[in-house]
């Protein structure tokens, strides 16, 4: 028993390297998933979490660490009561350190510790008029963590959970809006 999983120690040891070797340095991703916003409640109710978008752009320095930017873009979440609404647009620009570590030739776990550039704004109208409007910014930790799967060197998938931490005061509530987001992506490396 002790041979076998030596073997299999040793020719994962070797062909890890060799599975890194044939991919580039540099990829882009494009990630789809849900946001979850917390302290956006008001008078009116709580603002319902949205669906999000990340496009991004990294360079891995080593089989192990890497980095990456990139863009955020959140849908626009809304409460309608009659003819008066509100809408919620938020984004957000990272830059973040990443690290790979590799369970098998073919599947990484992944985390991600950087720094958010978060905006947001509200919207609030009467009858289609915009009746006032709230925007908020701020710079934040964002971490994350996910695992990738490589179906070959150029090509992968993964599914990560990011958390960016807070996006500046939310309308009149006196709260710091804050966001996280659990997606679905794919990776190509060049």
């Amino acid at each position: 028993m002790k041979k076998i999983v030596s073997a299999a120690l040793l020719a994962t040891a070797i062909s890890t390297p060799a599975f890194a070797a044939d991919a580039s340095n540099y990829y882009i991703s494009a990630d789809f998933g849900s946001a979850s916003y917390s302290n956006v409640t008001v008078a009116a109710g709580t603002y319902p979490n949205p669906g999000m978008f990340r496009i991004a752009a990294g360079y891995q320095f080593s089989p192990t660490l890497g980095a990456e930017i990139g863009y955020t873009k959140f849908g626009d979440s809304s409460i309608i009561i009659g003819t008066a609404s509100g809408t919620i647009v938020a984004s957000s620009f990272q830059v973040a350190a990443v690290g790979t570590f590799p369970i098998t030739p073919e599947f990484n776990l992944i985390a991600k510790a950087g720094l958010a550039s978060n905006k947001q704004s509200l919207d609030v109208k009467s009858s289609g008029i915009v009746t006032s409007s709230y925007a908020g910014s701020q710079s934040a930790l964002m971490v994350n963590l996910g695992a990738q799967y490589n179906f070959s060197p150029k090509f992968g998938l993964r599914v990560q959970y990011e958390n960016y931490g807070e996006f500046g005061p939310f309308g009149t509530t006196g709260k710091n809006m804050k966001a996280s987001t659990t997606s679905f992506g794919i990776v190509s490396y060049f």
